[in-house]
């Protein structure tokens, strides 16, 4: 040390230490506090978003092929013997439009979700599976109906 300064005391040194901690915490509580209300509308907004792109009814041609398809805003299987199970195309993570089938499998092009025929997640980061729909036959058109349930 040069002349005339004088070490700091260990007391002095542990009560900036103090100080500077208590600082660090009142920041993050007061960030904390602030971004809350924003990730909060942004749950809410999603929500909306969901629920508001989901469409009441959808015709389902009676040509739809064998296996996945997507028809219009809803994720079609149908199997060889003729049955079929639909459900909403909406992924179930974050909402995105799902309007891919590659292999057995429907995928989310946002994050890669992916879906099996009967609707359930087979890779994440979607945890929920997929809406179903109820089916009824549509004697006009010898397709189907669906109707979100």
């Amino acid at each position: 040390m040069g002349p005339g300064r004088q070490a700091a005391s260990p007391a002095r040194h542990s009560r900036h230490k103090c100080r500077t901690s208590r600082r660090h915490l009142l920041r993050r509580i007061l960030a904390f506090g602030l971004t809350l209300p924003f990730f909060g509308s942004l749950v809410v907004m999603l929500r909306r978003v969901q629920a508001v792109s989901v469409p009441a009814t959808v015709t389902i041609p009676p040509d739809v092929s064998v296996g996945l398809s997507v028809v219009e805003s809803v994720i079609v299987h149908r199997e060889n013997n003729g049955t079929i199970r639909v459900f909403s195309a909406r992924c179930t993570h974050l909402g995105c439009h799902i309007d891919r089938i590659v292999g057995d499998e429907a995928v989310c092009p946002c994050h890669g979700s992916r879906y099996r025929a009967d609707g359930t997640v087979s890779a994440g980061p979607a945890i929920r599976p997929l809406r179903p729909f109820r089916i009824e036959p549509d004697p006009a058109s010898g397709g189907w109906i669906a109707r979100a349930s």
